[in-house]
């Protein structure tokens, strides 16, 4: 009876598995929203890693940086902190509220500062108490500050997203539980993928001419660039039609032109996620887009200014059909940090 009722259980926890899979599948992107907290911006994925960014102050000074504070889903994971320092790559001293902290600092792959692992959490304590960080050059000279009004909070939020309050690895609201008891991160969405082709891509002026006529992306109707890039999509083909521009954006259409039936039988792209459609007419506009024939990755990158700290990217990969959204990173605030924080992954399988 006992090993009736064993082999249910495990029937019912097979289903439930390839039930959540199904769901994983069918499912729409839903990329998380950001959370301001003060001078702080703060957001987790769908995977529950989190990333928490210092914006600078609404006047600006010339002295303000920014920071952020990164950390993985898994329970083990450790806290990253950073220093975006405009180039500077000196030697550094971190000074909280006028108090030099014994935390080492090197630069890191991505040409910040990083504070060192076992340095973490001195600095994260020190965040939490006071106003604002300085870096200085060890003869004192200044390099910039940044501002830690809202980080408490910010850093509360990570730790309600990951599950990690009342346990040991809390960041701001520690507890007796064990790391044990922060619960694993949800599974990403897989999505299969064909294999990259390594072939090249090309149409002619005449058939350029007749998608730009069909798809009304002619210069004299939206003005903008004359250009297009036209990449192998599997046995078709992909042509990102440039139709209109701003300041600092160029907005593409992209086209699907098939293997079978050539031009004539070209079509819109298909997304599973949308950027965003001109009204009354069903086009998607993909903003400043590129294609990398390597990956066969579509990349997206929509600024609200131009100098880029505010807007969205998103990366696509093609499934056969249609594509589908594998990141997307965000930052609502424009108050120089171009630290986008990611809201959506999902794994590719070839």
């Amino acid at each position: 009876m006992a090993g009736r009722w064993r082999n249910g259980r495990s029937r019912v926890s097979l289903f439930a598995m390839i039930l959540t899979a199904l769901l994983l599948l069918a499912a729409p992107p839903q990329p998380s929203p950001l959370k301001g907290f003060g001078d702080w911006a703060v957001g987790c994925d769908n995977g529950r890693a989190c990333h928490a960014v210092g914006l600078m102050p609404e006047t600006w000074p010339d002295d303000a940086l920014t920071m952020s504070v990164r950390r993985g889903p898994e329970a083990g994971a450790h806290p990253v902190i950073a220093f975006e320092t405009r180039g500077e790559t000196e030697a550094a001293v971190l000074v909280a509220d006028g108090k030099p902290l014994a935390a080492r600092l090197a630069v890191d792959q991505e040409g910040s500062l990083a504070v060192a692992a076992a340095d973490a959490p001195a600095v994260l304590a020190a965040m939490r108490g006071a106003a604002e960080f300085e870096l200085r050059k060890p003869d004192g000279t200044p390099i910039g500050r940044v501002s830690l009004k809202g980080v408490s909070a910010a850093l509360l939020y990570m730790d309600e997203q990951q599950r990690r309050i009342g346990t040991v690895t809390a960041l701001v609201r520690p507890g007796t539980k064990p790391a044990s008891a922060v619960p694993p991160p949800p599974p990403l969405p897989r999505i299969a993928a064909p294999a990259v082709s390594s072939r090249k891509a090309s149409l002619g002026p005449r058939d350029l001419a007749t998608l730009r006529k069909r798809f009304k992306c002619t210069v004299d109707e939206v003005g903008g660039p004359d250009e297009q890039d036209v990449q192998p999509l599997g046995p078709d083909k992909l042509v990102l039609l440039a139709c209109g521009s701003g300041a600092y954006n160029i907005s593409y259409v992209p086209i699907v032109v098939p293997a079978k039936g050539g031009v004539a039988a070209a079509r819109v792209a298909r997304f599973d996620a949308p950027e965003s459609w001109w009204e009354g007419e069903g086009k998607p506009i993909l903003i400043n887009a590129g294609f990398d024939p390597a990956s066969a990755t579509l990349v997206t990158f929509s600024k609200a200014r131009g100098l880029g700290d505010c807007g969205s990217t998103r990366s696509y990969v093609w499934d056969g059909a249609r594509f589908r959204l594998i990141e997307q990173a965000d930052m609502d605030e424009c108050r120089g940090s171009t630290d986008y924080i990611t809201t959506w992954r999902a794994e590719v399988r070839r």
